[in-house]
């Protein structure tokens, strides 16, 4: 159901419960919004394009927008250290992202989201998070920003990386990547690396979620509903590649799917209810499954998501001044998430830099360990790196296993058969 303040929406607001395969989702949505819909040009959930919100679905959305801003100048106001231009330079920039974005990225699917019910092994690894840590979550931003109405309702989060949450940590952050990677590259077809999985997110009573484009390089995305006490439903909005709003409700175990760097997203409806807990996963496709790299042009240096000299190349070179392959193929972050498609291609193209050190003589070997990435220990290896190089404090991989790994990890005992040594237990014999 719609929420109750917004029941005029009901001919124009499309919910969206179905749980079924991604090409039935997609069609499904096709034939039902063919009836009655808003498109993002009519500014009618919330200013999309322009601040001028209209009243294709009444004028209480206008005053809605209205106090919005409204209670942000006046929390900027309040908080002496924030720019008084905050407000209006964050809305102006959400919305030329939202105008100007979309149009110059390369898409992967048909309609550019879908709802489906999250893998088991996944939602059951969230599940036993979530039940042993409920009630640790801490205010997520400090500073203000119009993309949620912080003054009001500011989300918590409680991290998965932080090994203080019971159950929390890397190993769990690089299994719920693993599984949610299986998924999206099924669903778009390309070869993914991962970027961004840090929490869970509760927005609280009245929380309003501005609708907006992701910043690149956050490209395919899911959003798995943890849990949730509201009094009605607070929907998804997002606008298709059509440019036509869908509203997609969510349960406990859903899994929705979409193309966060050109699909306008988010919940202009305030919440009505006590909290509701998700999960974001983002990936950042490389080019076809199984073939990265076969659509990049090293004269270009462009990522393979944005269309060579459309519109938002200008602004995505001011962002992004390192060049695509040299910010992506980055060692120590491949490294440190574990990522074998990353890892894999260095090794093919530049090997030399699978030995890079860090001011603290870290290589790429040194940190996979530490973060308990056994498949990209084990392909540095297949590689041939040194796998009793040493860092700056004389600790070799076998010595950071033994530090940081719990008792028995299958990567010491890997670095074990394969002729590993610790020179810091030597010492200490």
């Amino acid at each position: 159901m719609v929420p109750s303040s917004s029941s005029s929406l009901l001919c124009c607001l499309v919910l969206l419960t179905i749980g079924c395969q991604f090409h039935a989702v997609e069609s499904t949505v096709d034939t039902i919004r063919a009836v009655n819909y808003y498109s993002a040009e009519d500014d009618a959930s919330w200013a999309i394009h322009t601040p001028n919100v209209t009243t294709v679905i009444g004028q209480h959305k206008q005053k809605l927008y209205h106090d919005f801003i409204a209670n942000c100048h006046k929390a900027v106001a309040e908080h002496k250290e924030e720019d008084p231009q905050l407000c209006s330079e964050n809305e102006e920039y959400r919305m030329y992202m939202n105008k100007y974005q979309p149009p110059s990225m390369h898409n992967y699917t048909k309609n550019g989201f879908a709802k489906i019910r999250a893998p088991k092994k996944m939602f059951d690894l969230i599940s036993k998070f979530w039940n042993a840590n409920k009630g640790k979550d801490k205010t997520e931003w400090p500073h203000l920003t119009t993309y949620h109405n912080l003054w009001d309702s500011p989300p918590t989060v409680t991290l998965l990386n932080e090994d203080v949450n019971e159950g929390g940590g890397q190993e769990l952050m690089n299994e719920l990547f693993a599984e949610a990677k299986k998924v999206v590259e099924e669903w778009t077809g390309q070869e993914l690396r991962p970027v961004s999985l840090y929490g869970i997110r509760l927005y609280h009573n009245g929380s309003i979620l501005a609708p907006h484009v992701d910043r690149n390089p956050l490209i395919s995305s899911a959003i798995i509903n943890v849990a949730q006490d509201v009094n009605e439903e607070w929907p998804l909005e997002v606008y298709g590649h059509d440019g036509v709003a869908t509203n997609v409700t969510m349960a406990p175990g859903d899994m929705v799917l979409y193309e966060s760097h050109s699909v306008i997203h988010g919940r202009p409806f305030p919440l009505n209810g006590d909290f509701y807990a998700n999960i974001f996963v983002h990936f950042e496709p490389l080019g076809p499954k199984d073939e990265p790299l076969e659509t990049y042009d090293p004269d270009l240096d462009l990522p393979p998501y944005l269309i060579p000299g459309s519109g938002w190349v200008t602004q995505w070179r001011k962002e992004h001044t390192k060049g695509w392959y040299e910010e992506t193929f980055d060692v120590v972050k491949a490294a440190n998430v574990g990522d074998l498609v990353v890892l894999e291609t260095i090794a093919e193209n530049y090997p030399n830099d699978l030995e890079d050190k860090d001011d603290l003589g870290w290589e790429a070997l040194h940190l996979a360990v530490k973060a308990g990435h056994l498949e990209a220990v084990e392909l540095l290896i297949d590689y041939e790196v040194d796998i009793n190089s040493v860092v700056n404090d004389g600790a070799t991989a076998l010595s950071i296993a033994r530090q940081f790994l719990k008792e028995g990890h299958p990567i010491t005992q890997f670095l074990m058969d394969n002729g590993a040594i610790d020179p810091l237990e030597e010492d200490e014999l």
